[in-house]
């Protein structure tokens, strides 16, 4: 049995007796485990000879569910952080600091759902090694638990139309070109180019005065070339139409941009959403 698999059994341990019917309806803390490394996963940055991964998390709880842990709250953070530095160990993650994870009670989720932040953090003394990358201010995904709902075993994202109808969140869609920000806000479409007519204004002489155009589509958005002289990329590669999504990094001419689309929750915090298919 793996080491993963041996922090597993402890947590499903630390919730039998007279602990255990507090989570037959609600979270079990396997299912937490299993999203911090999931947050871990994602959040991961590559360096020139390092894989970099999260390593400073909020565990977001309802009030009832924070209520059912609260009598055993050490016990299970030290198993969750032996189980993050083990995940890490496994995929050969390097962490800046040892793991941390704390527990907050966010007011609008309900039982059976729960959310992570996951940072990027250094050392509280501000020392830095070679190469490493910049402080993160961190990404909050919530999770179901299906049990919530009546059905299976097992964990989920929900959807961002869920979020919104629950009251957790609000989209915000952007367009990053150095320092300046262009939101995209409305419906769209959201035209780019060198025009001062444009939504996002490029002063780049390569780009051209209506270079491409940003659509909202029923599982996303779509970046569309409007016939540019030197036409636009999508992560280096040059398309006409594709599928973007949150990070994916625009080319139009000689300027580099990055497409940004996040959720904020009623407290401010950023917040990243599963779909259930891929971009291409």
């Amino acid at each position: 049995m793996g080491f993963l698999r041996v922090i597993e059994k402890r947590m499903e341990s630390l919730v039998e007796g007279m602990f255990g019917k507090a989570f037959r309806r609600q979270i079990h803390p396997v299912e937490i485990a299993k999203g911090l490394t999931k947050q871990m996963d994602e959040g991961r940055m590559v360096s020139v000879s390092r894989t970099y991964a999260p390593n400073d998390f909020t565990v977001h709880l309802s009030k009832g569910d924070a209520e059912s842990i609260r009598a055993y709250q050490d016990a299970l953070k030290d198993e969750l952080t032996q189980y993050v530095s083990a995940h890490a160990q496994d995929r050969d993650y390097h962490l800046m600091t040892p793991p941390k994870i704390k527990f907050a009670i966010e007011d609008t989720l309900r039982y059976g759902e729960f959310g992570i932040t996951a940072k990027l953090t250094g050392p509280s003394d501000g020392s830095r090694e070679k190469g490493a990358p910049q402080d993160t201010s961190g990404q909050t995904r919530i999770f179901r638990t299906e049990n919530a709902e009546g059905g299976g075993q097992g964990t989920s994202a929900i959807s961002e139309e869920e979020a919104r109808r629950y009251g957790l969140t609000r989209e915000v869609i952007q367009i990053v070109v150095a320092d300046k920000t262009y939101p995209l806000e409305g419906q769209g479409p959201w035209s780019i180019g060198r025009s001062q007519e444009n939504d996002v204004v490029i002063s780049d002489p390569n780009v051209s005065r209506r270079h491409a155009r940003i659509s909202r589509q029923d599982n996303g958005f779509v970046i569309e070339d409007l016939g540019s002289t030197n036409g636009t990329m999508l992560d280096g590669v040059p398309i006409d139409r594709e599928r973007i999504d949150n990070g994916d990094e625009l080319t139009f001419g000689q300027t580099t941009a990055r497409f940004v689309r996040r959720s904020e929750t009623s407290g401010g915090a950023s917040t990243r959403f599963d779909r259930s298919s891929g971009r291409r």
